[in-house]
Formats: C-alpha cells, sequence, structure tokens
C-alpha cells in the first residue's frame, strides 16, 4: 500500500425506493475485511435485499476485500437479494477486473455487475 492509503474502513448505508445505497471510504483489505463483513450483515438483517456497494472512495482493495463482496452476495442469494457494485476506480477497478471478478461471477451464478455510477447500479437492478 503507497502511503495515502488509510488503514481504516467506514460503512455508511441509506435505503430510498427498495434499494439501500452502501458507501465505503477507506481500505477494503485484510485488517478492515471482518469489519466490512459485519457492517455488510448488518445491512441484510436490517432487510436490505437490493444492494449497491460505492467503492468510490475506496482506495484499495485486496482479496480480503474482494471475498466481503462475494460473501455479501452468497448472504443475498438465498434472500432472493442482489448487490451491485459501483464507481470503483483506479487500483480498486483493475483489481476487481483482473482478479477474475467478472468469471467468478459468472460460476457462481452471480447477479453481481461493476457499474460506473451508483445510477448505473440501481438501473440495473430487474424490476
Amino acid at each position: 500500500m503507497d502511503q495515502g492509503t488509510r488503514h481504516t474502513l467506514t460503512v455508511t448505508a441509506q435505503e430510498k425506493d427498495g434499494i439501500t445505497l452502501v458507501k465505503m471510504q477507506g481500505s477494503l483489505a485484510a485488517t478492515t475485511a471482518e469489519y466490512g463483513m459485519q457492517e455488510m450483515r448488518k445491512i441484510i438483517d436490517a432487510g436490505a435485499k437490493k444492494i449497491v456497494i460505492n467503492l468510490a472512495d475506496i482506495d484499495y482493495i485486496s482479496s480480503g476485500g474482494i471475498r466481503v463482496l462475494m460473501m455479501v452476495h452468497k448472504v443475498l442469494r438465498p434472500l432472493n437479494g442482489e448487490v451491485k457494485i459501483a464507481a470503483a476506480k483506479g487500483m480498486v477497478k483493475e483489481a476487481l477486473e483482473t482478479s477474475g471478478f467478472d468469471l467468478l461471477n459468472r460460476v457462481i451464478g452471480g447477479h453481481i455487475q461493476l457499474c460506473n455510477t451508483d445510477e448505473e447500479a440501481v438501473a440495473a437492478f430487474n424490476p
């Protein structure tokens, strides 16, 4: 990680029209993945089934962070829920693309899409 990377994670959520917009800020790595998953479980336990995770303010993601995104899908799937990833940029977007995230998503039968904006992600949900 470079010197500007934070070793913290902040997760905030707000629901709008049946879709929960989750904003993550900081680092989604081995040191923060457990906290990230705990926060996502709270959001799902509160009833969220359609979730957009905005990664615009995530400056670093590791395999542990990618695992959090996959686990969110795994928890939502039996609930007929879906998750979309929005606004990943730079190294984070590159890590998701080069890790085989899209291929893994197809293999597990997921509906996790990488979208450029929150609006694109919201529009990607089935009505």
